[in-house]
């Protein structure tokens, strides 16, 4: 029974290849690239995006992602901002903005 409900959640990859020959699951997300994607923005890279122009739900994971990765780079920015007013300039009153859009 637990193991039916695992493989009712696990997203499966299909044999078919994207154009880069990277495994895409049944949503058309191609797995490998978003990995790619991730591990770039995890090593502070905000400059990667994944393709918004995907229907479906590899369409919304694209979105999000990218979502996630701009407002990430603006709390970058931010704190960096704050670092160097606090820290440079020794202003401590100074307050980090979080806007969320």
């Amino acid at each position: 029974m637990e193991t039916q409900e695992r493989a009712r959640r696990t997203p499966k990859i299909s044999s078919a290849k994207s154009n880069g020959g990277d495994p895409v699951d049944e949503s058309g997300l191609d797995v490998r690239k978003l990995l790619r994607a991730l591990q770039a923005v995890r090593d502070g890279d905000f400059s990667v995006r994944l393709a918004s122009d995907q229907t479906g739900l590899a369409g919304k994971v694209a979105d999000t992602f990218n979502e996630i990765v701009i407002s990430n780079q603006r709390l970058a920015r931010e704190l960096e901002r704050a670092g160097q007013i606090v820290g440079k300039d020794g202003k401590t009153r100074h307050r980090v903005s979080n806007d969320r859009r």
